[in-house]
C-alpha cells in the first residue's frame, strides 16, 4: 500500500468512528433517559437509590453478550463509569 493509501484508510476508519460516536451517544442519552425514569419511580415503592446487586446484574449481562476484542474487564470499567454518571445525573 502506498502512503496515500493508508492515509485514505486511516480516513476512512476515522468517519466510520465518528458515526459509531454518534450512535454510542444516541444510546447513552437513551440510557439516561430510563435510568432517571427509574430514578423518579423508585421512591414509590421505599427503593433507594444505590442497589449494588443491579449493578452486579448490569456488569454479568453486559459481559455475556461481549465477543471481544474488548476484554470482560474492559467492557466492566466503561460500564462502572457509565453507571457512576447515571448516579450522579440530575433529573
Amino acid at each position: 500500500m502506498s502512503d496515500n493509501d493508508v492515509m485514505q484508510a486511516i480516513e476512512a476508519c476515522r468517519e466510520n468512528i465518528d458515526a459509531i460516536d454518534e450512535k454510542i451517544v444516541s444510546l447513552l442519552n437513551e440510557r439516561a433517559i430510563e435510568a432517571l425514569a427509574i430514578r423518579a419511580l423508585k421512591p414509590q415503592v421505599q427503593l433507594g437509590l444505590f442497589d449494588p446487586k443491579r449493578e452486579e446484574e448490569i456488569f454479568e449481562h453486559v459481559t455475556s453478550f461481549n465477543s471481544g476484542p474488548l476484554y470482560n474487564d474492559d467492557v466492566r470499567a466503561v460500564y462502572a463509569v457509565i453507571l457512576k454518571v447515571s448516579k450522579e445525573m440530575r433529573g
